[in-house]
């Protein structure tokens, strides 16, 4: 007899989010991409929209501004990305993803979709739209 737990939306909803994510990381790791699976949900976001600040990043990656600012220095190092001051606000700094990391971004996601692929063997493309439309309404009362 399956648990509440092995029932739960919410739990099976983070099980394949963290399968996913360790797919792409094994992935990354084979074809010796040196960037996170967190680093490249990074990338994407300032290749979407240019010039944001670490916590506009940390919205639109859901993730706190500790790990943003770490993510941001690593992939600063890498030449990835650049920082630079925002010219209406001197205290503020404006995020912009490099020729470099348009490159890595790129090659990251053909990797992304082999992985959603795999994950997605045996579903049809009415049940994908399904799950997308339960998943973006829940995101919604939670208040993303």
């Amino acid at each position: 007899m399956s648990s509440f737990l092995d029932q739960s939306a919410g739990y099976l909803v983070n099980m394949a989010a963290q399968l996913l994510k360790r797919e792409l990381s094994r992935l990354l790791r084979s074809r010796k991409i040196n960037v996170t699976a967190q680093q490249w949900a990074v990338l994407n976001r300032l290749n979407e929209n240019e010039g944001l600040t670490q916590s506009e990043i940390s919205v639109l990656t859901f993730k706190d501004n500790a790990n943003i600012t770490h993510i941001v220095d690593k992939l600063e190092e890498k030449k990835y990305i650049e920082r630079s001051i925002d010219p209406n606000d001197r205290r503020t700094w404006r995020v912009n993803i490099t020729s470099e990391g348009k490159v890595v971004r790129d090659r990251i996601e053909i990797l992304a979709k082999e992985v959603l692929q795999k994950a997605t063997k045996g579903v049809t493309k009415e049940e994908l739209g399904i799950f997308n439309s339960v998943a973006e309404r829940i995101l919604k009362n939670l208040g993303k």
